[in-house]
């Protein structure tokens, strides 16, 4: 006779939902916790997918298996199996989306009460908790709460009906779907009287939409042409017209719902519910406390309604104007508030008026509001505090008024001249300008030599220990000079590793493969012997780590995947790939040789007589360099610094290798010297090695060139460049029989804005309209060469083969380059121009918000923050569109670039202006950001304003004749700008100013410039 188990087992595999049921309704308790363990162990058995004879995968558990197993978890579990992340109810349970669907959910919920009614569990409503929590679409549904309610099997838990009641619209959209007879009634006229007939819905549970973040905001019931038919929007004033909820409860309950800390979608939709009822002025008076209280919220969109609704109330007798002005003191310098605070200051006078007690308490707020950068926002307070301080009847004391005048004086230079202008006769006159003062003028360096001082040298990795708590940082992925200091300690250090030290390596191991975990030693083997690794750059890593953790008896580096179905790495990464290699190779064979690449000095520079004394100890032990890590080491040394580059020329004549020796005294040599031709009567070894390689091409094109004499031809070219970035060297004709982009020229794309155009048809709405989606595009010319790569170690010259429309998707690069662009910046730190210029062909070619596009911008913005060279023309367009950028978070990174950049003498401002002008003048972006931007930059320092300046006057005559949008804003800061540098107007500005002088919005300003 087969045990219980046994029999529970043959039902799963073999029987249905009815012998199952019969089982466990009849399961004595001591068998429960039995049937338990065997449910889990089908569970994790039938829950894997393995191969068919076709190919695919296939899932072992069948949909009725998953139902079974799901009601013996709801019969048998305790609190704890129930609550894993691991028991969920399946998706086809009681989803219904066509009528044979509808009769097995009618099944399944009976099944499911009468295994509820007979188990009782006390975890019930918790599980349900939690399943909705992990996974919005899995909400109860709310007539299923209801039962469960009627027969005490749930007690009422306020959180889960409010979801599931918000979410009842799907229900009857569902029913819309199965809908075959199109005379009956559609669900979205259907749903009133069944909400009307519900007093427990209306007076209960339908009040906690206002008190819990739901999806009520999103639900929707379509009608049957798949026009939206009905909205919680639309219902809930029907309900309070039809006089089922109270009106003055709804608009109270909708305020106070604004308080709380939701989605910003959906307190979007509880403003938008108080104005769909329409509240009147005596509503709203009647709420003044509810909506003052409001001013306190973090976020712009609710506090700029809550004045929208005041400001036809504060002229009256009954408005709490002493609360509203306590609640302002805290708004006043919010910079993302401008609309709301013009609002605000613009309703001051009316408070005045009838509360001429509050003129010191008003004044003092406008006082505050002098710092907002936004010019119209300080001419509002300005003009405010002018009618305060000229009234005929004081309002204010001599204490009072001097303490005003005093606190005007301290925001002087923040004043836009609009607001200087209003309050001249308060503000203390400005002394002269001073010759000190005028040595405020920006100028932009001309060459930046890196600082390879004792001050920035980096400290080597101590010890063992150091060694294994950088391992994690080096795991994180987010640090480059922690990975080159990890690979240098890996090499020095490995005579030093203790007997053991492959254990401590262990949690390091489960790190990068999480699934080892609760595995056999069998399994685990039968997994490291074929791991694994994350795609790209971190899977490099990965490798090295495992490796190590295995004792580098096998290589792993090469093993990871660089390109997938649906993500590519950045060509960068393949060099990396080969470097790393070499590190495994140098562990493997213990040999303790430095990178050649490893940075000597922060952020991430070798000093010359570094990289020759690592070279002369190659040399020592007869091993040739890798040809990769060459090519990084001669992109990342100093051949500016005049001291050690002297020193480093004097270890050359030790270095046998004679064309090694020739390219580094090329390197190191001063400036303006040229590639080397015939030397004494010979030709230069440069010339034999690209003439014999040109004879050859393209059959000798590899990935990566083997030997060092194979390589030197494409290790002289990434020299020049890295030296040279903008000259042409004919002297590399011979490498490539089509002129490589990056090799004889350098590789600067022109770039151009393209207006496009998309007409399609509105099928689902009614007439069938026809739209046209316009927008303008950032393109580059040319896009890419048709010719491939020459070489692999040619590093400024691997993005130039990119095509938008290959196979691969332009989002597959995007992700990888995202998390990756720290690591790829730190390979070029003397010539950025190609990876900015393949930047900003992916992640900027329109003005949209998409998360993927904004990270990468991010990065590439924040690797501008530091001492550098001048900004060239792909780094000075990545800023002009990081300042213009959708995203509050770009701009913000980009004027923080803006202001380093000027600190360091990056920027070239009239370069910035003429980009920004032609991306105005596209209709690329809006002024608006600039405008806001230029508002937080003014009156840093006397350098920052002139480099503003000179932006502005190259940026102005750029814009068309007919003014664009906001160009006043400009005008203002450029007036501004003007004021405090004391400079004539240039010709091309004036020229420009004339033209606009016709133009109403612009002519006041456009006057007072050329005055």
């Amino acid at each position: 006779m087969s045990s219980t188990v046994e029999t529970f087992e043959h039902i799963i595999r073999h029987q249905g939902t009815a012998e199952l049921l019969a089982l466990l309704l009849h399961l004595d308790k001591k068998e429960v916790v039995a049937v338990r363990a065997k449910a889990k162990s089908l569970h994790k058995y039938l829950d894997d997918y393995r191969a068919s004879d076709n190919g695919d995968w296939e899932r072992l558990m069948q949909p009725q298996q998953e139902v079974m197993l799901f009601l013996t978890g709801l019969a048998t579990y305790s609190r704890k199996e129930a609550l894993t992340s691991r028991f969920t109810m399946p998706w086809h349970f009681l989803s219904s989306y066509t009528e044979e669907q509808d009769v097995q959910m009618t099944v399944n919920r009976r099944l499911l009460l009468t295994v509820l009614e007979h188990a009782r569990p006390d975890w019930l409503a918790d599980w349900f908790e939690r399943t909705n929590r992990a996974n919005e679409w899995a909400t109860v549904d709310y007539s299923l709460l209801r039962e469960l309610e009627s027969r005490g099997l749930l007690a009422h838990h306020p959180w889960l009906y409010a979801q599931s009641l918000a979410s009842i619209l799907t229900v009857y959209d569902q029913r819309r779907n199965r809908q075959k007879d199109q005379a009956q009634p559609e669900p979205y006229l259907s749903i009133l009287p069944d909400l009307r007939a519900d007093a427990t819905l209306l007076t209960r549970d339908l009040p906690l939409l206002f008190d819990f973040d739901t999806p009520v905001n999103s639900a929707v019931i379509h009608r049957q042409n798949y026009e939206q038919g009905a909205t919680w929007l639309t219902l809930l004033p029907a309900l309070v017209e039809s006089g089922h909820l109270d009106r003055g409860d709804i608009l109270t309950r909708s305020l106070l719902a604004l308080r709380r800390d939701f989605r910003r979608p959906l307190l979007t939709w509880f403003k938008n519910l108080f104005g769909v009822l329409g509240p009147t002025a005596a509503e709203r008076l009647a709420r003044q406390a509810e909506l003052i209280e409001l001013l306190a919220h973090p976020l712009p969109l609710v506090i700029n309604f809550a004045l929208d609704q005041l400001k036809d109330l504060w002229a009256g007798p009954d408005f709490q104007a002493e609360a509203l002005l306590q609640y302002a003191d805290g708004l006043m310098t919010r910079q993302d508030l401008k609309t709301g605070l013009k609002t605000l200051l613009g309703g001051f006078s009316k408070i005045l008026k009838m509360h001429p007690t509050q003129a010191v308490a008003i004044a003092r707020l406008c006082t505050a509001a002098l710092a907002h950068a936004d010019a119209a926002v300080q001419e509002r307070a300005a003009k405010v505090l002018a009618e305060i301080m000229n009234t005929k009847k004081a309002l204010l004391s001599a204490v009072e008024t001097a303490e005003i005048s005093e606190g005007l004086n301290q925001y002087t230079d923040l004043l836009a001249s609009a607001a200087r202008t209003a309050l001249a006769p308060w503000l203390a006159e400005t002394a002269p300008t001073t010759p000190d003062e005028a040595a405020g003028a920006y100028e932009p360096q001309a060459q930046y030599v890196p600082d390879i001082s004792p001050a920035t040298a980096i400290a080597p990795v101590a010890d063992w220990h150091e060694l294994l708590f950088l391992t994690g940082q080096v795991l994180q992925h987010d640090d480059p000079a922690a990975l080159e200091r990890w690979l240098d300690g890996l090499l020095r250090l490995q005579p030093q590793f203790p007997t053991d030290c492959h254990e401590p390596l262990q949690p390091y191991v489960l790190q990068i493969l999480p699934f080892l975990k609760g595995k056999t030693e069998a399994e685990v083997a039968a997994v490291l012997g074929k791991p694994s690794f994350a795609d790209g750059y971190v899977g490099l890593v990965q490798a090295l780590t495992l490796g190590w953790a295995k004792g580098f008896i096998k290589p792993l580096v090469k093993q990871v995947n660089l390109r997938t179905n649906y993500r590519a790495t950045d060509p960068l990464v393949s060099l990396e790939q080969h470097r790393l290699a070499f590190v495994e190779k140098l562990l493997h064979d213990h040999r303790g040789l430095p990178l050649l690449s490893t940075p000597t000095h922060a952020p991430l520079w070798v000093a010359p007589t570094t990289l020759v004394q690592r070279l002369l100890s190659y040399e020592a032990v007869d091993l040739e360099p890798n040809a990769a890590d060459l090519a990084l080491a001669l992109a990342r040394t100093v051949h500016t610094d005049a001291a050690d580059t002297t020193a480093a020329q004097a270890l050359l004549p030790q270095l046998r290798h004679e064309g090694l020796r020739e390219l580094l005294e090329w390197l190191l040599s001063p400036a303006g010297t040229p590639l080397p031709g015939a030397v004494a009567g010979r030709k230069s070894l440069l010339k034999q090695f690209t003439e014999r390689l040109g004879q050859l091409l393209p059959a000798s094109t590899a990935a990566v060139s083997g030997t060092l004499d194979e390589a030197l031809p494409w290790l002289w070219a990434v020299a020049a460049r890295t030296r040279h970035p903008t000259a042409e060297f004919p002297e590399l004709a011979s490498l490539t029989t089509n002129d490589y982009p990056g090799v004889v020229r350098p590789w600067q794309p022109s770039w151009e804005l393209q207006r496009k155009s998309n007409t399609y048809v509105e099928k689902w709405k009614p007439g069938k309209p026809e739209v046209t989606d316009r927008w303008t595009e950032l393109r580059l010319l040319p896009e890419h060469t048709d010719a491939a790569v020459p070489n692999k170690l040619l590093l400024y010259s691997l993005h130039t083969a990119f095509k938008v429309n290959e196979p691969h998707h332009i989002w597959h690069y995007i992700g990888s380059l995202s998390s990756d662009y720290p690591f790829l910046v730190a390979l070029l730190p003397q010539y950025q121009a190609p990876l900015h210029w393949h930047t900003l062909r992916l992640a900027a070619t329109r003005d949209t918000v998409d998360s993927t596009t904004r990270d990468v911008l991010s990065q590439a913005l924040r690797s501008l923050l530091g001492p550098g060279p001048q900004f060239d023309e792909p780094a000075t367009l990545l800023l002009a569109v990081g300042l213009t950028h959708n995203a509050p978070v770009c701009r913000a990174l980009a004027l923080e670039v803006l202001l380093a950049a000027v600190e360091l003498h990056r920027l070239a401002p009239a370069n910035l202006g003429h980009t920004l002008g032609h991306l105005f003048a596209a209709d690329f972006v809006p002024i608006q950001r600039l405008a806001d931007g230029l508002a937080q930059a003014r009156a840093i320092s006397p350098t920052t304003d002139d480099a503003l300046r000179q932006t502005l006057e190259a940026l102005l005559p750029e814009l068309p004749t007919v003014p664009l949008r906001n160009t006043g804003k400009l005008l203002e800061a450029y007036a501004d700008l003007l004021a405090r540098a004391r400079q004539p107007v240039p010709a091309a500005v004036q020229s420009r100013l004339r033209e606009w002088k016709s133009v109403t919005s612009l002519k006041k300003a456009a006057n007072a410039l050329l005055a």
